[in-house]
């Protein structure tokens, strides 16, 4: 009984081994293009005399490595989308590289529901540039608009597929990358579509996540180009801190203790939900040092100038490199300390409040340090 059971368990797992090779993106593919050759990227510290720091065994990233890498475009033809989940299936069958957060049963359990499809036939050719979380903060700016801008830039006439309803801030985003609206192609999580043609944009799902985007730094470069704002000394901080004192996730029980050290060292407190997305391009164009717990936020140190600081405290259950890279691709000087969270290590988790307080002490030497290269 157990040798039938094992056969059994290895010839499935063989069937979809082979089943997921043959519907895989290049082979359904009716065209595939080289968008860009990301840059490989590593954490080790060159912006930086180390030698001035202390505590340096505290930087996290230190032996993270990540070698260059292309980035595709692919032409899909007769496909059906699944808004939630942001899969294709193709012939009926999904194509398990079409989305890099949907994996093993989950992958394997989306089906197409014939009765429920709605045509898009109609649409013509349409861009998918957006993953399964398009409206969390960091997956759209990070992922989805250096998509739409690959887009554009292609020339290539078609339309955009975008969630519906369209939130005001992505919308804004969208116009600032220099998307015209009227291209637009609203899709609803909770129904599949079926597609003439699509191009499927890899950079809108995170492939390019961890390695240096050319086409993300000049997405961002054409936003700074279209904001509107008028610059107001209001907007205008050498310093900030990114607060995350009315968030849920990742809670921080003495961010008040911490928030009073930065007041006194000068740091202008950011909520950024308070201002609008031309404000908070303007006021990380103007920041000279950024401080900031991780979390979506750091994603506007996209619009940082060159050589703007960015320190980050970095959880011990969550040591994220993805602000990083961003640093990299922007040409920021990042360093981050690790500080123990008291959050179960073995059991990876975004979201816990830590258990643990922040050691403010270290923090307010660490900014000393830090703070000594904001002109240099």
């Amino acid at each position: 009984m157990i040798i039938r059971d094992l056969l059994r368990i290895a010839v499935r797992r063989t069937i979809r081994s082979y089943y997921h090779f043959i519907f895989r993106l290049n082979r359904v593919a009716t065209q595939r293009v080289k968008l860009e050759q990301c840059g490989s990227c590593d954490g080790q510290v060159t912006w930086f005399d180390t030698s001035r720091l202390t505590h340096t065994e505290r930087y996290p990233f230190s032996d993270w490595r990540r070698p260059a890498k292309p980035i595709y475009r692919y032409r899909l033809d007769n496909v059906v989308l699944d808004a939630y989940y942001m899969v294709f299936f193709k012939d009926g069958g999904i194509i398990p590289n079409c989305n890099h957060y949907i994996t093993g049963e989950l992958l394997d359990s989306l089906k197409v529901r014939p009765e429920e499809v709605i045509s898009y036939e109609d649409q013509g050719l349409v861009f998918s540039c957006s993953d399964h979380w398009e409206n969390n903060y960091f997956h759209w700016i990070a992922h989805a608009l250096p998509a739409f801008y690959a887009a554009l830039q292609s020339g290539i006439q078609g339309k955009f597929l975008v969630p519906s309803p369209l939130l005001p801030w992505q919308q804004r985003t969208l116009e600032l990358v220099g998307v015209d609206l009227e291209r637009c192609c609203p899709i609803k999580k909770d129904q599949q579509y079926a597609l003439s043609n699509v191009d499927y944009y890899e950079l809108g799902t995170g492939e390019a996540d961890f390695a240096i985007s050319s086409l993300s730094a000049k997405a961002y470069q054409q936003m700074i180009c279209n904001i509107n704002a008028s610059v107001s000394p209001a907007l205008c901080h050498d310093k900030i801190y990114i607060s995350r004192a009315n968030k849920e996730h990742r809670h921080l029980n003495n961010e008040t203790e911490l928030i009073t050290l930065l007041e006194e060292r000068g740091y202008f407190i950011l909520d950024p939900e308070q201002y609008s997305i031309d404000e908070q391009i303007i006021i990380f164009q103007h920041a000279k040092m950024v401080v900031a717990l991780l979390g979506a936020g750091l994603s506007n140190i996209a619009f940082c100038k060159e050589g703007t600081i960015i320190y980050e405290l970095i959880p011990s259950h969550h040591d994220n490199q993805c602000f990083l890279v961003m640093s990299l691709q922007g040409k920021l000087r990042y360093w981050a300390d690790k500080f123990d969270t008291g959050v179960d290590h073995n059991r990876p988790d975004h979201l816990s409040a830590w258990i643990n307080t922040l050691d403010i002490e270290f923090v307010e030497t660490r900014l000393g340090e830090l703070e000594q290269f904001i002109e240099l």
